[in-house]
């Protein structure tokens, strides 16, 4: 957030100059990613190895710590985000107004993402045959066989998304209509 925060100044810049410049850092940044993860020394506690075949050596080199976020794993998201962005504004319909909804609320969706994938998961836990209480701790201490597969992960975020998109656009209103100095903070 603090990153955000910080890079705010370069969306004060002309189109131009701004799009320019998130390429430059959006590059440099992928570009650091793939050189620390190939000396694969710095930054990541996960160690990456050769498989059996190409895809799994990919992915092997691709898993990285998210939590806590490792420098590789914040260098292989923020980079290739620096460079959607200097093109999102290029974007039109739909999913451009998608991304301004979420974009001007993104507390408010971090928040409500929050707890819905919270009794989302709650919810499956219980109908794979495990008891709630069982589930009300952090997601790294369910218990042993809980989950679905990664299909199914895309699935319910897919899901989340849309379902919050209507609560994201209402809240996105109420900051519009009313410029109480609190809710820029929503």
């Amino acid at each position: 957030m603090l990153l955000g925060f910080g890079a705010s100044v370069l969306f004060e810049r002309e189109p131009a100059a701004r799009d320019r410049a998130l390429i430059r850092w959006g590059l440099g940044i992928t570009a650091l990613f793939i050189v620390l993860r190939l000396v694969d020394t710095y930054g990541e506690p996960n160690h990456w190895q050769a498989q059996a075949t190409a895809a799994g050596t990919l992915i092997d080199f691709l898993n990285v710590t998210k939590y806590p976020p490792s420098l590789l794993f914040l260098a292989m998201t923020l980079g290739p985000a620096a460079i959607f962005c200097a093109y999102a504004d290029r974007m039109r319909g739909f999913f451009k107004d998608m991304f301004v909804t979420f974009g001007r609320v993104p507390f408010a969706f971090y928040v409500a993402h929050f707890y819905l994938l919270h009794a989302l998961s709650v919810l499956l836990g219980v109908q794979q045959g495990f008891d709630a209480r069982q589930l009300m701790t952090f997601p790294p201490f369910y218990p042993q066989g809980y989950g679905v597969s990664l299909l199914g992960v895309y699935l319910v975020w897919a899901a989340v998304i849309a379902a919050l998109y209507p609560f994201c656009r209402w809240v996105a209103g109420v900051k519009a209509r009313n410029r109480a100095w609190w809710l820029s903070y929503v």
